[in-house]
């Protein structure tokens, strides 16, 4: 049995206690592994104990939540949704367990239950079959499980959630949904797509979209948003809970929007040929688009900010206050935060890097670009980026001189 920890009675706060203390271990808020998978968790999280190659726990301080990860041979499984039967029971658990492909393996996911009485635990399990580093070399067997304590379980749903859904498969891959993201998609079924005309400078594209996946993608949103709630009271913490809280989102709603980056940047390129704009490296011999290097980033990138500078102006103060990036695409609509992030999504698409800027001081968010030219820049990771406002309907590199002060701004950097 690979936790030692599991049959233990956890000590359960009456309220998410997510700040250390002088003798907490060091933070551990993301962690890689030579086996190739990744896991981005809640801030707070601390490495707990493990062996550094086949077995790693981490948790909250208090000892509220835990996440264990544990790397057996890939003879280990028969399937992954035989595999999780059988792991459950030899905890002395409980589960329903729905199998879905991830990242291109078989997979098994569900909630569990484990132990009774006061030792009682319930959670989430991840089951993954033959798993294989990016890099190649041997498969592997995985188990992911994030639970809390049974009796107070509901209090802490969200961030055992949370912590799982901030797991990747392949760490190169990481703008991707997470495990219970994946398997919501997948439960979907069929697509339904519904159609949609995005007016794009003096393009028109007609494309399909499945209303289905942004209301996941909006339920991870509050779901996330109440995680980040919980950081309040916790200063310390809060620019990178931040941080994370728009990266999860970054990384469900990005695989929804593929087929429209491509589309626009089709549209785009077009449109410049047809204008007598100069072919670059953005552009085939043979006339057509070569996605994925656009001959002008700064342009691309400036014919994205005007497109979203004309969404609908739209605020749910009543819950997250984001609309998600499928919905805001699609639909035209949301506040200044889901403007930037369809924004980083569709110039991703592009090869072409960008942030998001959050603002507590100012209650706003920009976007900022890696791309050339003069304007108004960011300093960040020794790269000065272009600020692009996406709610004023002003050019690139223009920014309200009240708020030009990097030190009142956090920077949210992308998975690539």
């Amino acid at each position: 049995m690979f936790m030692t920890r599991i049959a233990r009675i956890l000590a359960i706060a009456s309220a998410i206690s997510l700040s250390g203390t002088a003798a907490s271990p060091a933070r551990c808020d993301e962690y890689y592994s030579e086996h190739g998978f990744s896991i981005d968790l809640p801030e707070g999280f601390v490495y707990l104990d493990g062996d550094g190659a086949t077995k790693f726990s981490f948790g909250l301080p208090d000892g509220s939540v835990e996440v264990d990860i544990a790397v057996y041979p890939s003879s280990r499984f028969a399937g992954a949704k035989s595999g999780a039967d059988d792991t459950t029971r030899k905890l002395s658990g409980r589960g329903v367990f729905s199998s879905f492909q991830y990242g291109g393996h078989d997979a098994a996911i569900g909630e569990l239950s484990i132990g009774a009485g006061t030792a009682a635990l319930r959670g989430y399990g991840l089951f993954v079959d033959d798993a294989s580093s990016p890099e190649g070399g041997d498969t592997y067997d995985l188990v992911v499980l994030a639970y809390a304590g049974a009796s107070s379980y509901e209090s802490y749903r969200d961030v055992v959630a949370s912590a799982l859904d901030g797991f990747s498969i392949n760490y190169l891959r990481k703008a991707a949904a997470g495990p219970l993201g994946t398997a919501a998609r997948a439960a979907l079924g069929r697509p339904r797509p519904s159609e949609a005309t995005v007016r794009f400078g003096s393009s028109t594209i007609r494309t399909e979209w499945d209303p289905r996946e942004a209301a996941a993608c909006q339920s991870l949103v509050e779901r996330e948003y109440r995680v980040l709630s919980a950081y309040a009271s916790s200063p310390e913490l809060i620019d990178a809970a931040i941080a994370r809280f728009y990266r999860m989102i970054f990384r469900d709603a990005t695989p929804s929007l593929d087929r429209l980056a491509l589309e626009m940047s089709a549209a785009w390129e077009t449109s410049r040929r047809g204008k007598g704009a100069r072919g670059g490296e953005g552009t085939a011999k043979d006339g057509n688009p070569r996605f994925g290097a656009p001959a002008d980033p700064r342009a691309y990138a400036e014919a994205l900010l005007s497109w979203v500078q004309g969404f609908r102006y739209e605020r749910d103060p009543a819950g997250s206050d984001v609309v998600n990036p499928i919905s805001a695409a699609f639909e035209g609509r949301g506040d200044c935060d889901s403007r930037a992030l369809v924004m980083a999504i569709l110039l991703r698409r592009e090869n072409i890097a960008s942030l998001l800027m959050v603002s507590l001081e100012h209650e706003h968010a920009l976007a900022a670009v890696d791309a050339p030219g003069a304007g108004a820049r960011f300093p960040y990771e020794g790269k000065g980026w272009l600020v692009a406002e996406t709610t004023a309907k002003v050019g690139i590199g223009l920014i309200d001189a009240a708020q030009a002060d990097p030190a009142g701004w956090i920077a949210v950097r992308f998975p690539d």
